[in-house]
């Protein structure tokens, strides 16, 4: 089974996930802040494209993200 929101199937279809090649490509500050933009995207339109809960876990994966790599500062 498909996981939506920590491992999409569409983000799967090359040798490297799509997450992580933009990490190598555009750098961790980068992607820290793509990361902090897409949660309030999520959480801004929490449910008018879909399912709300769906878009909340999508955030929080995105707020949870952009929290491991400030760590790793």
């Amino acid at each position: 089974m498909s996981d939506i929101v920590n491992h999409p199937e569409h983000y799967k279809g090359q040798s490297i996930e799509t997450f992580d090649m933009m990490l190598r490509i555009y750098g961790r500050p980068n992607m820290i802040a793509y990361c902090e933009i897409n949660a309030f995207k999520y959480r801004m339109r929490a449910g008018l494209k879909g399912d709300a809960l769906t878009d909340l876990a999508k955030a929080n994966w995105y707020e949870n993200k952009a929290r491991c790599l400030r760590d790793l500062e």
